[in-house]
């Protein structure tokens, strides 16, 4: 009947839910410059030293620092001259003689016997020597072999997130490839008779087939590769046949919209109609907005479903959807990051669904009080409401047995991305 279906409290839900698809995480090898924002697999060991020899700070030139052992400003070191490298990246053939000096550039490899170099500007050119008036320490003006990086150290850790300086290290320590998760594919279905993809279309009375546009950027900056699927309109076997695809496709499925309180809800007719391929069905779950979602797990694989209005579609991403795509990545069934905010003002829940756990979107900005960190300012909005969202910028999961935040109390503000954005 209507209005009859069972809720299940979120803990319990993800409980089942990591139980149901167990381990997912997959390898693949990738070259080092096609890696970024990707997961590393397994811990990245340094293969040799970096830099792999001693090499010059200053252009100027490299010496014995024990020929400078007695220089003065009045008793200068008179170095001989010798004819080094050419350019970066040569090693010197020659090994640098007591009472000798050779021309090194910034970067540049010392060569053998050199364990100093003497800047351009304090050492004094004359004939086919220099002239050094002063001492100079052993190692001065050196960046020595293996100062940026050791042979057998770790320089990344396995399930780490490569950013831009990552792929600096791996690049400049000649790695040309390493061991990655894959990025799971995650299908998109919206469904609905009335739904549209023309932007232009104002007359027939669709209504414009939105909410993919955000669910698909919220898959991929969740490290997921996202399928977006055509319409599927409200029809049983339509949306069975469009199911069957995306599971063949796919590694995570999200259907959004076709699912109700009550009957007919296609999409849960739709996964049952998989019968014994269906190991978990789960409809029905204690989050307010969007009660109505749910997940099934079919031939091995999740389907996440989720509510057409887009407070709640938004939730189900954010409570089943980001966790499952970072399990994939082989991180476990990981929340979006979090910043600790000041809550700039009391929220409450009210209704019927007050014992509910709440997903709470929230405004940060700089704490008004002039301490360090960040204000949240907490709202409700109509769950159709899409300019609601645009004003916020993260969320707080506010527990059904104390369903309300304080002024003044510290929240911890969720990030989620391709949703979240600090402005000034």
């Amino acid at each position: 009947m209507p209005g009859e279906l069972r809720y299940t409290s979120l803990e319990d839900a993800l409980a089942i839910l990591s139980h149901a698809v167990g381990p997912r995480a997959r390898r693949e090898t990738l070259g080092v410059r096609d890696s970024y924002g990707r997961v590393v697999a397994a811990d990245v060991v340094a293969k040799e030293d970096s830099p792999r020899s001693d090499v010059s700070h200053f252009d100027g030139f490299a010496i014995r620092s024990a020929d400078t052992a007695h220089a003065t400003a009045s008793s200068p070191a008179v170095l001989a001259l010798e004819r080094g490298a050419n350019g970066l990246g040569v090693y010197p053939k020659d090994r640098l003689r007591p009472g000798r000096a050779m021309s090194v550039l910034t970067g540049g490899y010392l060569p053998v016997g050199a364990d100093a170099v003497v800047p351009v500007e304090d050492a004094r050119s004359k004939g086919g020597a220099i002239e050094v008036g002063l001492r100079v320490e052993r190692g001065e003006h050196v960046y020595p072999r293996g100062a940026d990086v050791r042979k057998g150290e770790t320089l990344l850790r396995a399930g780490r997130t490569l950013r831009g300086q990552d792929l600096v290290l791996l690049a400049s320590s000649h790695f040309e490839s390493l061991s990655v998760f894959k990025r799971p594919r995650v299908a998109i279905i919206p469904t609905g008779s009335e739904l549209t993809t023309d932007v232009a279309d104002r007359r027939s009375g669709k209504v414009v087939e939105s909410h993919s546009l955000l669910l698909r950027h919220l898959v991929e900056e969740a490290g997921g590769s996202a399928v977006s699927l055509p319409i599927v309109p409200d029809e049983s076997r339509a949306l069975a046949l469009a199911l069957k695809r995306a599971l063949r496709r796919s590694e995570i499925v999200l259907t959004l919209a076709g699912s109700s309180a009550g009957e007919p809800d296609l999409v849960e007719s739709a996964i049952r109609g998989f019968g014994r391929l269906t190991t978990s069905l789960v409809h029905g779950i204690k989050v307010h907005r969007g009660r109505v979602m749910g997940f099934a797990v079919v031939a091995g694989k999740p389907i996440v479903i989720l509510p057409g209005p887009i407070q709640g579609a938004l939730n189900a991403f954010i409570v089943f959807a980001y966790p499952l795509i970072r399990h994939h990545l082989g991180l476990g069934f990981e929340r979006p990051p979090s910043v600790l905010a000041t809550v700039g003002e009391d929220w409450e829940a009210t209704g019927r669904f007050r014992g509910f756990d709440q997903v709470v979107y929230l405004r940060l900005t700089k704490d008004p009080a002039g301490r360090d960190g960040l204000s949240a300012m907490p709202a409700s909005g109509e769950t159709e409401k899409v300019s609601f969202l645009v004003s916020k910028d993260a969320y707080a999961l506010v527990p059904g047995k104390r369903p309300f935040l304080r002024k003044g109390e510290r929240v911890e503000a969720r990030l989620l991305p391709g949703f979240s954005g600090l402005e000034p």
